[in-house]
């Protein structure tokens, strides 16, 4: 075949884009739905590094099952032929199946519960936002930025919050670092003030 006719194939038959190989993480189905949790958004975090394309994450994502997890997935591979279960399309068809499975309906509760009661208490800012975030996340909380704010200085300290609400501030991003910076200038005080007492009393 002539170079003429080589370029008339291969536009014909364009060459097909073959999926780059991916290492995911391993799931056993341990029944924790912490590690479920975790197992599912490191992978959604290597599906998105890699952009992966969606026909293929639920394939690589099985071919990842361990154990009790690659029972679980045979049978329901089984119940789909059997028209007992709906199909397992995309990945969000899988993270919704697995949930039902491996996240038990009072966890979302407790967590629900947990956000509703925390509060900045003895843990310094970073440490608070920190769980904070982690329970958005988990919960899979779609909230305004404006809610996000509000719930982040309703639980902090009452002293911080005197201070931070005399500032204005657009993201939480920004907020926390501004909470960080007012946090450490009251602890710098706080300091102060004590060792002018010790040496007051000496």
């Amino acid at each position: 075949m002539d170079e003429f006719g080589e370029r008339r194939q291969h536009q014909h038959h364009p060459s097909k884009k073959y999926f780059p190989y991916v290492k995911l993480p391993s799931f056993s189905g341990k029944s924790n739905p912490n590690i479920y949790l975790g197992w599912e958004s490191k992978v959604e975090q290597i599906f998105n590094v890699h952009d992966v394309q969606e026909d293929q994450k639920v394939k690589l994502a099985s071919l990842e099952f361990l154990d009790y997890a690659l029972e679980w997935w045979h049978k329901t591979i089984v119940d789909i032929r059997l028209n007992k279960r709906s199909f397992v399309v995309s990945w969000y068809d899988l993270k919704e199946c697995m949930c039902v499975r491996f996240v038990p309906p009072h966890y979302r509760k407790e967590l629900l519960l947990k956000l509703q009661r925390l509060e900045q208490g003895p843990s310094n800012v970073d440490e608070y936002f920190k769980e904070l975030a982690t329970i958005l996340t988990k919960i899979d909380m779609h909230e305004s930025e404006e809610s996000k704010i509000a719930r982040f200085v309703s639980g902090l300290r009452r002293e911080i919050q005197d201070v931070v609400e005399l500032y204005e501030y657009s993201s939480l991003e920004k907020l926390v670092h501004l909470v960080i910076k007012v946090e450490s200038q009251l602890s710098k005080k706080t300091h102060l003030k004590n060792s002018h007492n010790d040496n007051y009393y000496q």
